[in-house]
Formats: structure tokens, C-alpha cells, sequence
């Protein structure tokens, strides 16, 4: 009895930070078991090629497609595979590494690449901001602002993201925000409104502890800003994993949330910048997304 062969497409962004991309095609067919497995490669040429790609992919039954690359490599392939029979597989090569990290995904290539021979597998939530998916989270304020300073970096480091987040922490002011969940209306400032799937803004920072990635509820993190005396205990809580006993965070849970406010605001999905707005309106969609986990 022969068994039929699982076809998979790795989609490498050439230019996202991490790993040299030559090493990772060389370490594909070496890693990878070509007896379970019918293997195809192809790159990025520009901004949403990713996305164009994996929409052929699933148009032609690819049974797993890899995105290798950081956050937005990672959303624009999973934003194409929602609601489809197609399973996303990753190999992080970014920055932050976020959702990689919540999988349990190993974050050296060759590692990943491995663990994709296991085709363990989960299905998890999908959320929605303004007609456009996440898979992380999404921030209003502070947050955003500081993704919007990375993202406009040519070398995408750690170095690069804790000058925005010392920067921006002295720029900007707690922001006047109407929320509305569920069952409950919030008015008041905020520095910054976390809406997570998953818990983790990347590097292993989390910012919503109590996320998890299928349970069909986001977590909500409203966080006034602490005063520069006491942030050094702050960032360290949320290091540490212990930002939901500070007494500048508030925590929500909630299937759907609006957000508002009387004037703009910076936000963002997964990390990617998306500009300002006055108004964000955000659902979820329960394990709509399959994922090749550790």
C-alpha cells in the first residue's frame, strides 16, 4: 500500500531579519522527510506576493504552506489560508516571533524545519480589525506607535525596538478611549489597549499572560502609563510574565470589542503599523486557522 504524499510550498521572504536565507533552502530537503512530503520553494518579490502566492496555493489543494519570514510574511500567508483546508506552517525569521513562540515553534530554522515532520497540528482563532485578520494581536496607542517607529527601520533589531519603546514612552500621553465589549461599556485614558490572542507582543515579552490562541476569547489589556519611577518594576513584571499584577493594568475578556476615541489614534495588527484611526471594531473567529504546531 502506497501512501500519499502531503504537498508543501515554503513561501521565504528574502528580506525579513534573522537567518541567512541560503542556509534555510539548503537545510529544506536535508531536514524535511521527502518519503512524507512533495517539496516546493518560492520567495517573496514585493509587498502582499505572499499573500498572492498562498491564494494560488490553496486554489491548487497545497496541503501545508510555510511562511518563512517574521510577523507580516506570517499574516499576509495565514490571512489567505482562514477557512481553509490548507495548514499553515512556520519558520520564524523575524523580529519578535510572537505567535511563533506561543506554538512552541522553535525559533532556529533547522529546528523548525524539523518539527514540521511531526504534522502535529491545531486549529486556532482568527481575529478580525476593520475587514483585515490578526493572529497575534492588535494595539491602539503606545503600542502601535512603537510598531509604527520599527517598522519604518531598515535593520529590524532588539536594539532598534527598545529605542522606540524609550522614545515613544516619553512622547506620547495617556489617550481618551470609549471600549465597548460584550456586556460592558469602558470610558477613561489609556497609554495603551492590548486586544491578544496570543500572549506575547514577541521576544518573549508578554503582555496579555492569560491568552490563549483556541479558547475563542481575546484578553484585553487597558494599561494607563506608569510614572518613569516606577516603570523599571513594570517592565519587569511583564519580562517576568506578571504584567496582570501591576496596578496600571486592567484585564478584560471578550469575544468582540469597539474602540473609539474624539481624536486619532495609531494601531496596529500582529506588529505591522497600520496608521491612525478614530475607531476600531474587532471579532473573533473561533479555530479557523489550522497551524503546524511543536
Amino acid at each position: 500500500m502506497t501512501s500519499t504524499k502531503k504537498k508543501i510550498l515554503f513561501i521565504i521572504n528574502p528580506i525579513s531579519g534573522g537567518h541567512n536565507k541560503a542556509k534555510v533552502i539548503r537545510s529544506i530537503p536535508k531536514l524535511l522527510d521527502k518519503s512524507r512530503f512533495d517539496i516546493s520553494i518560492t520567495h517573496t518579490k514585493c509587498a502582499a506576493h505572499a499573500a498572492e502566492i498562498t491564494k494560488e496555493a490553496v486554489e491548487k489543494n497545497i496541503d501545508i504552506v510555510v511562511a518563512v519570514g517574521g510577523d507580516g510574511t506570517i499574516n499576509e500567508v495565514a490571512s489567505q489560508l482562514v477557512n481553509t483546508n490548507t495548514t499553515l506552517a512556520i519558520v520564524p525569521c523575524g523580529s519578535g516571533n510572537g505567535l511563533a513562540r506561543d506554538l512552541g515553534i522553535s525559533l532556529h530554522y533547522k529546528k523548525a524545519i524539523q518539527q514540521i515532520n511531526s504534522l502535529k497540528t491545531k486549529k486556532i482563532d482568527v481575529g478580525i480589525c476593520n475587514d483585515q485578520y490578526f493572529f497575534s494581536l492588535a494595539g491602539v496607542g503606545y503600542d502601535a506607535k512603537v510598531a509604527y517607529d520599527f517598522n519604518r527601520r531598515k535593520k529590524r533589531r532588539f536594539l532598534g525596538y527598545a529605542w522606540a519603546i524609550l522614545k515613544d514612552y516619553f512622547y506620547l500621553k495617556n489617550q481618551y478611549y470609549e471600549i465597548e465589549l460584550e456586556n460592558e461599556k469602558i470610558t477613561g485614558k489609556y497609554f495603551f489597549i492590548t486586544i491578544a490572542n496570543c500572549s506575547q507582543w514577541g521576544y518573549n515579552v508578554k503582555v496579555a499572560p492569560g491568552a490563549k490562541l483556541d479558547n475563542g476569547m481575546f484578553v484585553v489589556n487597558l494599561c494607563k502609563k506608569p510614572p518613569i519611577f516606577p516603570i523599571i518594576s513594570f517592565i519587569i513584571k511583564m519580562l517576568l510574565g506578571k504584567i496582570n499584577t501591576s496596578k496600571y493594568n486592567t484585564f478584560k475578556t471578550c469575544r468582540k470589542i469597539l474602540l473609539t476615541s474624539n481624536r486619532k489614534f495609531f494601531y496596529h495588527l500582529d506588529g505591522d503599523a497600520k496608521g491612525v484611526s478614530q475607531k476600531v471594531e474587532i471579532d473573533i473567529l473561533h479555530q479557523a486557522l489550522n497551524t503546524v504546531i511543536k
